[in-house]
């Protein structure tokens, strides 16, 4: 267990031994589940730090037409909603189900916050934590905020692409990539088709070669 939670971003730069020690001082629990079971939904207070130790979680939220809109997959060793855990409003945002059978750890939030104390470099890795799901949440709002389907590819695509390399790998099929974008998979078929006709994009398998990169730039900026 110490292990897997030495290459948690929660205990970045601690020890085997500094992790043991935190855990000694502080009261925890393991939560099993099941695979699809909803583990919480949307609405329901964040009373405990929980950090995925196996299995996966997906986050989901109804759009206004009912589809269902999913907006993060979670793998170990992850935190779960961690940046609702405190502030006025510190509510679960989605649903959040299992993908499969799994487990989680699970600290009390009064316990959680007496942890932050003890170490300043667990501190220091929350706060990274937080941030980096502030700024992942503001790039999700400006992705759901796109109109049409090619503008939701371009920026996906745009978001991972590298520099000096126009091969993305891909870790979703189109029906999971219809699924993040909250939209039909044969329409999200049919974008990509009339992309790669415009020679724009390619998809092979598991890779998306990006053929025309300022295309996709123009399409992001809403301007094609």
């Amino acid at each position: 267990m110490f292990q897997l939670l030495e290459e948690s971003p929660l205990f970045k730069n601690l020890n085997l031994d500094e992790i043991e020690n935190l855990l000694l001082k502080t009261p925890y629990q393991f939560k099993q589940f099941k695979s699809k079971e909803i583990i919480a939904f949307a609405g329901e207070r964040v009373e405990k730090a929980m950090l995925l130790m196996e299995g996966k979680l997906s986050g989901e939220m109804l759009d206004l037409s009912g589809n269902r809109l999913k907006i993060e997959e979670m793998e170990p060793p992850q935190m779960v909603a961690s940046a609702f855990l405190y502030g006025p409003n510190n509510v679960f945002p989605v649903n959040l189900s299992a993908l499969s059978d799994g487990k989680l750890l699970v600290i009390y939030k009064n316990d959680f916050t007496a942890m932050l104390t003890l170490e300043p470099k667990l501190l220091n890795n929350y706060l990274n934590i937080i941030s980096g799901k502030a700024q992942f949440l503001s790039h999700k709002i400006t992705f759901l905020s796109l109109k049409t389907i090619r503008e939701k590819i371009a920026f996906y695509l745009l978001q991972k692409l590298e520099k000096d390399n126009p091969i993305i790998n891909m870790d979703q099929n189109q029906t999971q990539l219809a699924g993040l974008m909250g939209v039909a998979r044969p329409s999200l078929a049919r974008t990509i088709a009339e992309m790669e006709s415009e020679n724009i994009i390619r998809w092979e398998k598991n890779q998306i070669h990006v053929i025309n990169p300022d295309r996709l730039r123009r399409i992001k900026g809403l301007k094609d």
